[in-house]
């Protein structure tokens, strides 16, 4: 996937039986989740010391955008 841009996520289509994540391949970690029902949300995912995966919900796509 290409950098994350309004027309990239707007055209992010739901799967409906899981979440569809879409990546930022120039900014490490900067994602979009597309909920089953079409809800969309920036994300970042991030690792810590003790090397655990984590991803935390940045904002709602609508009041921010990419």
């Amino acid at each position: 996937m290409p950098r994350l841009t309004k027309r990239i996520v707007e055209a992010a289509e739901p799967d409906p039986n899981r979440d569809v994540f879409v990546w930022d391949t120039q900014l490490p970690g900067f994602g979009l989740r597309v909920y089953p029902s079409g809800k969309r949300k920036y994300i970042l995912q991030y690792r810590t010391k003790s090397n655990r995966q984590r991803r935390l919900v940045i904002g709602p796509h609508g009041p921010l955008t990419a």
